[in-house]
């Protein structure tokens, strides 16, 4: 055989020994990034107790037992199993009756309401399941069959708290507030943009998720007051309470309230004496006073889901909501919902909120001094 035909015989094997090499190293790489997804959901408790988790938990929280941290349907059995022998009525019956009433996408209630957009629903159902639910779960619970390997955990609707939002603090979100986090996704985060799908469907998921949140609120209202006077709650009742927090008509904007001024050396100085100020930012007591995210009170706190919560470390420049200025102005005048990080808009003039703005950019590398 010719020296040539030894050459091409060993080419062409190395040729076809590459290509297997790549396809089992494709088969490997999709297996790892389906399997959250191929697993059950999270039922026994909504956090995966790794030694590292109880490690975490017992710092911030030496006295909660993880163990009985428990989803909303184990508490209704548990609730029923202790009271409904008295009430005559199970509570778990009690609210599946009260979401058929109100929050049914048909229910005749829910459309007089104005409240949601019930036309969008059938289509932002089928892109919720197909798009959101492996994280955030069919029912907007936060336990999707991958959550438990995500930190941040994905957003649980049922205390209808949003972090990233232009309303005040503890104020549900306007609809474009969700848009903008369907399109534009959480940087640092599982949360993609979703800016290639159609605006219509954009549009669709987010009156979806409008549309559980307002189920998932009614269910963790008619549990809490449930539990706090061992009584069936009035639904008709918890869910004009509810109706009213979501109407669009009462969802404000306190942002933005000023244009942003020239970032220059004299306002980035401006901001790190209010970043240090022990009477009115005070933001180094959480986010240290290099901005590393290392405050005395760093390791102090949870989020209103029950997870540990760091402060943001803005030395890496990558911040959740975005980098331009007018994305962490939001953040510090209307805070950031569910977490300890409350609203600045009723402390700081807006002036000083874009001071503390420049100085945070700076701490990122980003918005070098004019």
């Amino acid at each position: 055989m010719s020296p040539i035909l030894c050459r091409q015989d060993r080419a062409g094997a190395g040729r076809e020994g590459r290509t297997l090499v790549a396809i089992l190293f494709w088969i490997v790489g999709l297996g790892l990034m389906g399997r959250p997804f191929l697993r059950a959901a999270d039922t026994t408790g909504w956090i995966d107790w790794s030694a590292v988790d109880r490690e975490r938990w017992s710092e911030i929280d030496p006295g909660r037992n993880p163990e009985t941290d428990v989803p909303f349907q184990v508490d209704l059995a548990d609730f029923d199993a202790t009271f409904a022998e008295g009430l005559g009525a199970t509570l778990a019956q009690h609210v599946e009756d009260g979401l058929e009433k109100w929050y049914a996408t048909d229910s005749p209630r829910l459309k007089a309401s104005g409240v949601i957009q019930l036309s969008r629903l059938p289509a932002g159902q089928k892109q919720f399941l197909a798009e959101c639910a492996g994280c955030h779960g069919p029912e907007g619970d936060g336990g999707g069959p991958a959550a438990r390997y995500l930190e941040p955990r994905p957003r649980n609707f049922f205390k209808g708290l949003f972090k990233f939002t232009s309303t005040d603090t503890g104020v549900r979100p306007k609809r474009k507030d969700l848009y903008r986090t369907v399109s534009r996704g959480l940087s640092g985060s599982a949360m993609p943009p979703f800016a290639l799908m159609t605006e219509e469907r954009r549009w669709d998921i987010v009156e979806y998720v409008r549309f559980l949140a307002l189920r998932g609120e009614f269910r963790q209202m008619m549990l809490d007051e449930a539990w706090d006077r061992e009584e069936l709650p009035d639904g008709d009742e918890i869910a004009g309470i509810i109706n009213e927090r979501w109407h669009p008509s009462g969802l404000v904007a306190v942002f933005p309230s000023a244009s942003e001024p020239v970032s220059d050396a004299a306002s980035i100085e401006r901001g790190r004496e209010l970043f240090l100020d022990k009477s009115r930012a005070t933001c180094f007591t959480c986010h240290g006073e290099t901005g590393r995210g290392d405050g005395p009170t760093a390791f102090d706190y949870e989020d209103d889901w029950g997870y540990p919560i760091r402060p943001r470390d803005f030395t890496t420049g990558v911040f959740r909501v975005g980098q331009e200025g007018q994305d962490l102005y939001m953040s510090i005048a209307t805070g950031i919902g569910g977490t300890p990080m409350g609203s600045f808009s009723h402390v700081l003039e807006p002036r000083e909120i874009w001071d503390l703005v420049h100085f945070v950019q700076s701490l990122g590398g980003g918005r070098a001094a004019q």
